[in-house]
């Protein structure tokens, strides 16, 4: 099945007076931990024996062979008896060499895989100013020791999975055993082993397969790639899952409030992430309903805007040929494609294109009458607003959505705008995430749950865990109060 792969090798030599052989993927492995680790040691133990004319017993020699090279000659921990066909090809697979002695039938495989991991960076789509600045890699051991250096937990329990029928990828299941709910964990592994695909090409895919409703524009897992991040949410209760080959984490269950939490919530004082969270909600309103709301007012409901501005944006619209839909479309696509080339064009190039080419292409189109004044300034606002999202495929949510209430306004005015956002919302109060309700702690309605979701109360107050999750330990550890001063004893 493997020989006629051009990377495929073996190795021979003889020891013990026996025939011995390694076959690996010489792509995969490290020729020096090859030598060192395996080849080095079992010739020295070899010539150990030759020399003290030690030998084997002759009923037993296949199988003490077998033990003393694994117990003696390999210093490697990461050995495995083989002891049919298909279970030595996957271990080359994955990267092992495979050992194996003339005339017996169990093999040993050995672990002397090449790491090609890029070292620990920053991280680029959850920037914080004060915390940790270090993100999750693509090598999944790496990612397990990073969640473990800050969680050192002996609940702590990791479950691997291998998932794709081709590419065998590993996937772990992170959570608290004494505390998070166990009914969600056996559901993430039973939708783990029901995933029936030939391969996981990105993480995105994965998470697809584990969310309850696919054909959602909102997000039901939430990825991350800190560390951090992934170490509140297995003490507040959720479980993480984290694949091989992707730098970010799943969590979930997830709310839609949740989504809208920063690293920096927790990093600063709970005055400004109150005051942060309340501006950060108001922008993502904006940037779903300002297109909406100013083609509404506008085209069907002048009145409701004042006389003097009303009159400013008249003059303004008088030398434009195209309808107020027209407009804010030619804006809302120029805005796409310069965000869509700035993500790939290379980073330096693709800062100036957006800000360049945003200020220059709005400019022309007002010298050109093509939009108005106004208009740009709509767009633009609505543009900056969506960047608050904390998470990257909430805006992109949002951005999809905006041009849904757009067209209801065209067609309703400020009624169809209305009924747009009962849609939205009647849509999002039917999701659930793994039996979590999306919008929990607001329906159903949880008062205690709200003390770290529009708000953050102090710290030393968060003593619960929320009661959505139905964690198995309701309260975090145990609260010592401060020693205070005696104000009538100065």
């Amino acid at each position: 099945m493997l020989g006629s792969n051009s990377d495929f090798s073996s190795y021979q030599f003889t020891c013990f007076g026996r025939s011995i052989s390694l076959f690996f993927m010489r792509t995969l492995i490290d020729n020096e931990r090859l030598t060192r680790q395996v080849i080095s040691p079992i010739q020295k133990t070899g010539l150990f024996f030759k020399s003290q004319e030690l030998s084997l017993s002759r009923n037993r020699e296949g199988e003490e062979l077998i033990t003393l090279i694994q117990e003696s000659c390999l210093p490697s921990s990461d050995t495995q008896l083989v002891e049919n066909w298909q279970s030595a090809i996957e271990q080359i697979l994955y990267g092992k060499a495979l050992l194996l002695i003339d005339g017996e039938a169990v093999g040993l495989s050995v672990g002397v895989k090449k790491e090609n991991a890029r070292s620990i960076d920053q991280p680029e789509t959850e920037v914080s100013v004060i915390g940790p600045k270090e993100s999750f890699v693509e090598t999944l051991n790496t990612n397990i020791g990073l969640v473990r250096q800050r969680l050192r937990d002996p609940y702590l329990r990791v479950d691997s999975v291998v998932v794709g029928k081709r590419t065998k990828q590993e996937v772990a299941v992170l959570y608290l055993v004494d505390v998070a709910n166990p009914l969600i964990v056996n559901e993430v592994r039973r939708r783990l082993s029901c995933i029936e695909t030939d391969g996981l090409i990105s993480q995105m895919q994965l998470q697809e397969y584990l969310e309850d409703d696919s054909f959602s524009l909102f997000p039901q897992i939430r990825p991350t790639e800190r560390p951090d991040v992934t170490c509140s949410y297995l003490l507040e209760g959720n479980v993480v899952v984290l694949a091989e080959g992707s730098a970010h984490a799943l969590l979930l269950p997830i709310t839609f409030f949740q989504l809208l939490d920063t690293v920096d919530d927790y990093y600063t004082n709970w005055q400004y992430a109150t005051l942060i969270r309340f501006v950060r909600m108001i922008a993502l309103f904006f940037s779903i309903t300002s297109p909406g709301l100013y083609l509404s007012l506008v085209a069907y409901n002048p009145e409701l805007i004042p006389t003097r501005l009303l009159i400013s944006m008249d003059a303004a619209r008088v030398k434009v040929p195209f309808p107020i839909l027209v407009e804010i479309f030619i804006m809302e696509v120029m805005i796409e494609i310069l965000r869509e080339a700035g993500v790939k064009l290379p980073k330096p190039v693709g800062q100036a294109v957006s800000i360049v080419g945003g200020l220059v292409i709005g400019e022309a189109a007002v010298n050109a009458n093509l939009v108005s004044p106004v208009t740009v300034v709509i767009v633009a606002l609505t543009a900056i607003s969506s960047f608050a999202a904390p998470v990257y495929y909430l805006g992109i949510t949002y951005r999809i959505l905006r041009f849904f209430l757009l067209i209801c306004s065209s067609i309703f005015g400020t009624y169809g705008l209305i009924l747009g956002l009962f849609l939205i919302h009647g849509h999002v109060a039917r999701l659930v995430s793994f039996g979590v309700p999306y919008l929990a702690p607001f329906s159903p309605l949880r008062l205690q749950d709200w003390t770290d979701m529009l708000i953050r109360i102090p710290m030393k107050k968060l003593r619960t865990r929320p009661t959505f999750l139905k964690t198995i330990k309701k309260r975090k550890a145990g609260f010592f109060p401060m020693v205070h001063r005696d104000r009538n004893n100065r």
